[in-house]
């Protein structure tokens, strides 16, 4: 098997590049001249450096079986040219490139994102969305990208399979996982109120796992999945697992109000002087205080899809990686 992914040096796409390797499928990747190339350092991928954006400047292998698409813009704080150019744009460039290969893969898997259904409702679905969140420009444009690539796959037969993770996390997460861990070194309280809300959690494993299954099932094109744990632990419960292989407690809880008022503060001073960056927003404390859960049962049912659900082991493991990682000099 021969699989093209892009965005593959980035937290996702790094392990789905180890994920390949490890079952012993040819793995090419694409890198834009600029990335920080760590985690693909001594791994037998074969790099195609260039930028979706610019999409004459590079040739997508011939020969595939399939592709990931997992290059993205990842931010709930991005503004919307950078999410127009970075979410849209490339997906709009991939399905053409994809399309003008002599022989296209037999499956295109696109990373998009549970939210597109919606947040702050359980068991959240297409057929029962939760509060939109489309008043992020992340959101909006992830779910007009996913409306690009089905309507590619009605007009053109492109051989799409959409796949919705719900909060990612494990090792080589540089976004979210490390400014955790760091917040908690430095003594800041993650839990907002009593932090007895789901969420929907999903360990990069389980992740590779199900977009392994999206390439291998057949007859699934033109179909989404909505993908997380399938036992998912509350926001207290993964942050005290956290602080426990950290070996910090939380010793002051912020009251919820109090948190809201942190974030209208935060957010008022960006739009005061734009170069400051919030660590908070209202949404982010929406999130953390409100119950969020996925119906994963079509993935179960339809994938085969199986997921691993010792969320303590899970943590274990990443501040493993962190520690490594730290000591290597390469957590920054």
């Amino acid at each position: 098997m021969k699989v093209f992914i892009t965005g593959a040096n980035g937290f996702i796409g790094s392990n789905l590049c180890r994920h390949f390797l490890a079952k012993g499928w040819d793995v090419s990747a694409l890198i834009r001249p600029t990335a920080d190339r760590r985690y693909l350092s001594g791994l037998p991928v074969e790099l195609v450096v260039g930028d979706l954006r610019f999409p004459d400047g590079f040739a997508v292998p011939e020969g595939l079986d399939a592709v990931v698409h997992s290059a993205s813009v990842v931010s709930d704080m991005a503004d919307e040219q950078t999410c127009r150019e970075n979410i849209l744009g490339l997906a709009e460039n991939l399905a053409g490139k994809v399309q003008a290969l002599r022989r296209p893969p037999a499956r295109l898997v696109v990373v998009s994102t549970a939210l597109v259904l919606g947040y702050a409702a359980t068991g959240i679905s297409e057929e029962k969305p939760g509060r939109s969140a489309d008043f992020i420009p992340y959101t909006r444009y992830k779910r007009m990208s996913d409306e690009l690539f089905l309507a590619r796959w009605k007009t053109d037969g492109l051989p799409v399979v959409i796949l919705r993770p719900g909060d990612v996390l494990g090792p080589r997460d540089r976004t979210t996982l490390v400014k955790l861990i760091q917040a908690l070194e430095a003594g800041h309280p993650l839990i907002a109120g009593r932090g007895g809300k789901r969420f929907g959690y999903l360990y990069i494993d389980n992740f590779c796992q199900a977009v392994e299954l999206a390439i291998l099932r057949p007859g699934i094109e033109g179909r989404s999945y909505t993908v997380t744990n399938g036992v998912l632990p509350t926001w207290g419960q993964f942050f005290r697992a956290l602080m426990a292989e950290v070996g910090r407690r939380q010793r002051i809880y912020v009251p919820v109000p109090a948190a809201f008022l942190l974030a209208f503060a935060e957010t008022s001073l960006h739009r005061l002087i734009p170069r400051y960056k919030p660590q908070v927003n209202y949404y982010r404390i929406k999130r953390v205080t409100t119950e969020t859960t996925y119906d994963i049962s079509r993935t179960v049912a339809e994938l085969g899809y199986v997921p691993d659900d010792r969320y303590e082991e899970q943590v274990r493991g990443m501040v493993a990686w962190y520690r490594r990682d730290q000591g290597d000099g390469r957590v920054s």
